[in-house]
């Protein structure tokens, strides 16, 4: 893997059918993000179907370290499931192992989800990098083989608040994202916003603590969590890094293994 890019560059992923920055933004009008029905074989032979919102995870083709949770930002209401999934494309994303872990689950940073609820953590859950038949045996089918996980993952979320989670995979590339539950946004410290206390302590605790936690690789995801919070605050009016890209919903192939825990 090369050096690459810790950069925010959307450029390869915007304008791709089934990809967002936002779902859900109450700027937008469009709270809450509508979910989509899913339909997966598991590998015990049972069919699954579910109604989810849908996140992608997004690795850049060009090899230049771009890892993306498409979209940043989702607004949903109390109960919902969401469900990650790996994105393929050619050209524009691979599907790389990740994670999907809330800040303080792995014990390595402080808690940025509600507190009260229960910490998530989807441990690795291997793609198949090196699209089509190929599958990299060097790394995910190996993944698959120590860990027994793959495909994708799937959390209820039950209790208001923002919840901030991370790849620990690519964290030190920025890859980090958001779910808001209820329509939580504005300032947080203006007392109109109906439940203050739902911004805590995900929106209240210092980005720079997540640096301090770890110097080597903290200080580009204490860039992102504040991109999230100008991205949160807005309701997705504002871009953290100076774009602008609307919502959008799928027309998605979801072909990937649930897992589902209680936000």
């Amino acid at each position: 893997m090369t050096a690459g890019s810790i950069d925010p560059s959307m450029q390869a992923v915007m304008g791709v059918e089934g990809l967002s920055m936002f779902k859900g933004a109450p700027a937008h009008g469009e709270y809450p993000a509508s979910p989509s029905h899913i339909e997966m074989e598991m590998p015990s032979g049972e069919h699954m179907e579910m109604e989810a919102v849908t996140i992608r995870t997004t690795a850049a083709t060009d090899d230049s370290n771009n890892y993306h949770f498409m979209p940043h930002v989702a607004w949903v209401e109390p109960g919902q499931m969401v469900f990650w999934e790996h994105f393929g494309a050619p050209g524009v994303s691979e599907k790389r192992t990740h994670t999907v872990t809330s800040f303080g689950a792995s014990g390595q940073f402080m808690r940025l989800i509600p507190e009260g609820v229960s910490h998530f953590d989807s441990g690795f859950r291997a793609g198949t990098h090196g699209e089509g038949s190929l599958i990299d045996e060097r790394f995910n089918r190996k993944m698959v083989r120590l860990l027994g996980t793959e495909g994708g993952f799937g959390i209820k979320f039950q209790e208001p608040g923002v919840y901030l989670y991370y790849c620990q995979n690519h964290h030190m590339f920025k890859m980090a994202g958001a779910v808001v539950v209820t329509e939580l946004w504005g300032e947080h410290g203006d007392q109109s916003v109906s439940n203050p206390k739902g911004w805590a302590p995900a929106m209240t605790t210092e980005p720079h603590k997540v640096k301090e936690a770890d110097p080597l690789h903290g200080e580009p995801l204490s860039h992102q969590i504040e991109e999230l919070h100008t991205m949160i605050t807005s309701g997705g009016e504002s871009m953290g890094h100076g774009m602008d890209m609307g919502g959008g919903d799928d027309g998605e192939d979801h072909s990937e293994e649930e897992e589902e825990h209680e936000g």
